[in-house]
Formats: structure tokens, sequence, C-alpha cells
């Protein structure tokens, strides 16, 4: 099994259990926006054909792997739009911490595009590395009671 496929599989499989989850909590599930995505985003998939050819339907080929393709950018689309509702539902309250790193996450990934990063070749972790590192000084100041607690007998 490929890669593509697997991907795509195991997408659809979270989808459908986050379906499932929703339905058995109550949750009133809108279907009909997300049959359109994914029927609009695989057909626009497949007018890139690659890979081997299925079906032909007139002009249009459809190919195994820009089918593949097609459903795995759906599945996320979908999937995301899942996520993010059972993350910012209001009456879930035992995900507070996951919503908490969630924004913690979105928060660092916003100040590290903000700016920049000048990307080399061969040197993109070390790029990445240091813009990290200018992140964490500018939003992370040192203090006394912070180098203080940070002895060398506490690490």
């Amino acid at each position: 099994m490929s890669l593509n496929l697997f991907l795509t599989i195991s997408i659809w499989l979270f989808i459908l259990f986050s379906f499932v989850f929703s339905a058995i909590k109550g949750r009133k599930q809108r279907i009909l926006p997300s049959l359109f995505v994914v029927v609009c985003v695989t057909f626009f998939s497949l007018l890139q054909p690659c890979g081997k050819v299925l079906i032909t339907l007139g002009s249009l080929r459809v190919t195994f792997d820009s089918l593949i393709l097609g459903l795995r950018r759906s599945g996320v689309l979908v999937g995301t739009v899942f996520l993010s509702r059972l993350l910012v539902n209001s009456r879930i309250k035992r995900n507070e911490i996951a919503r908490n790193k969630l924004s913690v996450v979105f928060f660092y990934l916003n100040l590290l595009t903000e700016k920049k990063i000048p990307l080399k070749f061969g040197h993109v972790i070390e790029a990445i590395d240091s813009r990290l590192c200018e992140i964490w000084e500018k939003e992370i100041p040192e203090s006394d009671e912070t180098t203080d607690s940070l002895s060398d007998d506490a690490l």
C-alpha cells in the first residue's frame, strides 16, 4: 500500500470517528457543506492527471494518484473543520487543556511566520532554530528570579 493511500485512509478514518463521536454526543452535524468541499476539491484534483488511468470520461482522464490526492486534500479540509468545531465548542469543558496547548502552538506559529526566515540549502533547520531562539529571548525576558531558580543543581 502506498503512503498516499495510507494517509488518505487514516484521514478519513479520523473524520469518521469524529463524526460518530459528535453524533453520540448529540451534536447536530451538517453533512452537505462537507460533501460539497469533498466533491469540489476532488474534482479539481482530477483536472491534473497523474498515475494510472482508471476511467476516461470524455476528455477527462480519472487517474488513481490524482483521485487519492484529491480525497486526501479534501479530507484534510473536512477534518480540520471537524477538529476546530470540536475544540472551539463551548460545551466541552474537558478539552480546555488541549485548547490552551493549541492556542500556544498557533501563537508561536504566528510569531515564527511574522518575519521572513532566510532559508539556505542545507541550513534550513539552523535558520528555523535561530528564529525560534529569537522569539524565545524576546518573549521570555530573563529576570533574577528565573535565573536564580535555574541553578546548575536544578538542571
